[in-house]
C-alpha cells in the first residue's frame, strides 16, 4: 500500500535527518518524547490516548526508548499496576535537542506540502475522521461483517 511505502519513507529520511543534528532518538519515538518533555510523566495508557496509538504500539516505543536509557518506567502511586514513564537525563538531553531542530523539521515539512499542494498532515487527520464517521467497510457494497472475515482470513 502506498500510504504504508510513504510513512517508511517519511520515518527513514527522518531518522537520517535526525542523526545529522546528533539526535539519538529514531522519528516514531519523538512524538514520546515531546509529550514528555512538556507533559511530565504519563503512564502508557495516557500517552498512547494522547498520541492516538494503541496501547501495544506505545508500549513497544516506550520499550526501545527504556532499553536505551531515554526514559524509566515506574509503578504508579495510586495503582501499582500503572506504568509511569519519565524521562531521564539522556532522554531529556534528546528533547532539548528536539526543541532545537523543530524549526528545521517544521520548514522542510512546509517546502513538501507546498511542493504537493497538500498537508499531508491536515489530510492523513481529514483521513482519519472520515474513516470513524464511514468505515471502509461501508464504501464498499460487501456487508461489514464480510468485510471482517475476509480481513481476518487475510491474515
Amino acid at each position: 500500500m502506498r500510504v504504508g511505502q510513504l510513512a517508511t519513507t517519511l520515518y527513514d529520511q527522518m531518522d537520517g535527518c535526525l542523526a545529522s543534528h546528533g539526535i539519538k532518538l529514531p522519528g516514531y519515538t519523538t512524538s514520546i518524547v515531546q509529550t514528555l518533555y512538556h507533559g511530565g510523566p504519563q503512564s502508557i495508557s495516557d500517552l498512547a490516548q494522547r498520541l492516538e496509538l494503541s496501547h501495544q504500539l506505545a508500549s513497544q516505543r516506550v520499550k526501545w526508548l527504556v532499553a536505551e536509557g531515554f526514559v524509566n518506567i515506574t509503578s504508579g502511586t495510586r495503582d501499582r499496576r500503572t506504568r509511569i514513564v519519565s524521562l531521564t537525563r539522556a532522554g531529556r538531553g534528546e528533547g532539548e535537542k528536539l526543541q532545537r531542530f523543530l524549526p528545521e523539521i517544521e520548514r522542510a515539512y512546509a517546502d513538501l506540502f507546498d511542493e504537493l499542494g497538500l498537508d499531508l498532515h491536515d489530510a492523513a487527520v481529514r483521513a482519519s475522521t472520515a474513516l470513524v464517521d464511514r468505515p471502509l467497510a461501508a464504501r464498499f457494497d460487501l456487508p461489514a461483517t464480510a468485510m471482517r472475515d475476509a480481513a481476518g482470513a487475510s491474515r
